[in-house]
């Protein structure tokens, strides 16, 4: 840990502890098991976490935080500059911060000059911190932020794991939309998410509904397609080629709703996105698609996963890109997660 201070309080000394979080779905997921050794190594203190409305339900059950500190995302400087003075009202004794190439969260925690602060070490912010922890060389994101606890002195528990614990209104309001689609009430599903914040992130629309058929026609489950407001139209044109009916849940979700919706999802395939963490999250089997993004460092941190991605690139593309994957890998990847497919299809045509 580098030092702008001569000395560090002990941690029993901190009493009002604010992490600054991610903002991205999966970054602030890939936060939880830091979070759990924060809280491990200070029990006594108070432990704030501020992160943007829309990712409350990403925290609000997380048993090792206190309270939830929203913030602004990508606002005017007016409002940044008014989350800066709550900041100092809330008066922490120490400010992490996970977002380190960020100038605006490094002013903010400058700041609060009675906070001991720290951060990842950045080059461009780490003038503004009292301490920064340098980032290990090519590890998992996981792995870089919990540096932070180590450096703190704050001991792991067992082998990291991500943690999301689904609010229970989420999950009835959940339960009811399901209903409302057509599903029974203990019924299980296949989970698929056609969507990627990138284009290259996208795996093409056909193979998915290749994939929805012959999965739900080897496992004897229907096809929950899930996803944001800009993952409807191709959600349709999945269900579109199915021979049994699909549920779309895409962009009728919550967060919280959405981690329900995977709670009842027996595997979900899935580009590299937001949702993939939080079926690791939620111990659901993952097969996910990726292009360009390294998975080594971003991709599902669970044994329960399988990563399909090759270096080359297809003839449209200069990078390593998710069209030289076949719909078959991802359909023999998806059936390798279920190791209980016979049975649950024998079961399901018995009750047919």
């Amino acid at each position: 840990m580098q030092s702008g201070r001569a000395d560090s309080p002990a941690l029993s000394e901190f009493r009002r502890i604010l992490v600054l979080n991610r903002s991205h779905i999966g970054d602030c997921l890939l936060t939880t098991p830091t979070l759990r050794a924060l809280r491990r190594g200070m029990p006594r203190a108070h432990l704030g976490v501020s992160v943007p409305a829309a990712n409350r339900d990403l925290l609000a059950c997380n048993p090792h935080i206190d309270e939830i500190v929203p913030r602004p995302r990508r606002t005017r400087w007016l409002q940044k500059f008014n989350f800066a003075l709550e900041i100092r009202q809330w008066k922490p004794d120490l400010v992490i911060s996970f977002q380190e190439k960020s100038i605006f969260y490094a002013l903010a925690t400058w700041y609060q000059r009675s906070a001991l602060t720290l951060s990842l070490d950045h080059p461009r912010t780490r003038r503004f911190y009292d301490y920064t922890v340098p980032i290990p060389a090519g590890c998992h994101e996981v792995e870089k932020y919990l540096a932070v606890a180590d450096a703190l002195g704050c001991a792991r528990d067992g082998r990291p794991v991500l943690e999301l614990v689904t609010p229970v209104p989420a999950r009835e309001s959940a339960r009811r939309l399901l209903e409302e689609l057509g599903a029974d009430p203990e019924e299980r599903f296949i989970a698929i998410n056609p969507g990627g914040t990138k284009p290259e992130k996208r795996w093409p629309v056909g193979r998915f509904a290749e994939v929805a058929e012959a999965l739900q026609r080897e496992l004897g489950l229907r096809v929950l397609i899930i996803g944001g407001p800009s993952d409807v139209e191709n959600a349709v044109a999945i269900a579109a080629r199915c021979s049994r009916p699909s549920l779309i849940v895409a962009g009728r979700t919550t967060l919280g709703e959405t981690a329900a919706c995977l709670e009842r999802c027996t595997v979900f395939v899935t580009g590299d996105t937001g949702p993939m963490h939080m079926a690791v999250a939620l111990a659901v089997p993952v097969v996910s698609i990726f292009g360009p993004t390294n998975p080594i460092k971003f991709g599902p941190y669970t044994t329960l996963a399988t990563v399909l991605r090759r270096e080359q690139p297809c003839s449209g593309c200069v990078q390593p890109c998710i069209h030289t994957i076949s719909a078959a890998e991802v359909i023999a990847a998806a059936l390798d997660q279920c190791p209980r497919a016979p049975a649950m299809r024998n079961a399901t045509r018995a009750s047919s």
